[in-house]
């Protein structure tokens, strides 16, 4: 029962090209960047501070494997059902807020257990509020593109522009 939930959830969505999504998956994005830099810039969480070293050329690669990828294929590929829009709009958006909390709560649970030097940011209510705004667009990219990918992406561009432009990297990272 575990394998078949794996094969027809997780698995066909990493077969599931983004490219084939529908344009409707990508509408929360433009929300979530507004949201995203108006509490970071409002708030002291985001700045403009371009990464100036030889290591930001591996950094795109790292953090697509972890968080994105990672974190895409447990809260939205595992923790959301690959067809949960056939049963339904109630349904859907039980399936995204759920989602939605789990990835919130992992944050916090993450720097407590193995990223010390990210507790003051991850335990910040306005870091989980940008947080939460992306579980909620990556949860309807996925319902919506019924890939993977779509999630992954938007994850992994929103990271990257943090950590590589916007300061992130001094937050939870020793560079």
């Amino acid at each position: 029962m575990i394998l078949k939930y794996l094969r027809e959830n997780p698995g066909k969505a990493l077969l599931a090209s983004p490219l084939s999504a529908p344009l409707k998956a990508w509408a929360l994005l433009p929300l979530f960047m507004l949201i995203a830099l108006l509490v970071g810039f409002g708030t002291g969480l985001l700045e403009f501070d371009p990464l100036k070293t030889g290591f930001a050329l591996l950094l795109p690669l790292t953090l697509f494997i972890f968080p994105s990828l990672l974190e895409e294929l447990f809260f939205r590929g595992l923790l959301i059902p690959r067809t949960i829009s056939d049963s339904g709009r109630t349904a859907v958006w039980r399936s995204i807020l759920l989602s939605t909390l789990a990835f919130v709560a992992w944050h916090p649970f993450n720097a407590l257990l193995f990223n010390h030097s990210a507790i003051p940011l991850f335990l910040n209510p306005w870091f989980l509020v940008i947080t939460a705004a992306l579980g909620v667009t990556c949860g309807y990219g996925y319902v919506v593109s019924r890939s993977i990918w779509v999630p992954v992406i938007i994850h992994w561009m929103t990271v990257c522009a943090w950590v590589l432009l916007l300061g992130g990297r001094n937050l939870v990272l020793e560079i």
